[in-house]
């Protein structure tokens, strides 16, 4: 059975703000990137529990999980949370690899 995918306000955000960092020092692959990211964002609504559970999620008190995209320093974790009881996997926050660990404040008001 199919989920639902559905991205907080931040998630979009955090999606357009790498786009534009992406299009400032590489314009003409910025678009293709944003297909991909979505394209990926979307591909959650197979199998989502195929990602793993990521090391912050005992911290932010729910089983978040992460798919990974992008390559080399480019990776971005997109952070999500699955609503089995309602088939649902919403995508909290798009966070780069190599920025610091996620924690509660910064999903908080968007798990529910």
């Amino acid at each position: 059975m199919a989920y639902r995918v559905s991205l907080s306000g931040p998630a979009e955000t955090d999606a357009y703000a790498a786009f534009e960092r992406i299009r400032e020092a590489a314009p003409r692959h910025a678009e293709n990137w944003l297909n991909r990211l979505f394209e990926a964002i979307l591909s959650l609504d197979q199998n989502p529990a195929r990602c793993p559970v990521i090391r912050e999620a005992q911290d932010l008190g729910f089983p978040a999980r992460h798919l990974l995209y992008g390559i080399a320093r480019g990776v971005c974790r997109i952070i999500f949370h699955i609503r089995e009881e309602e088939q649902h996997v919403r995508v909290l926050r798009i966070w780069h690899a190599f920025r610091h660990a996620i924690t509660a404040a910064d999903v908080e008001e968007y798990v529910t």
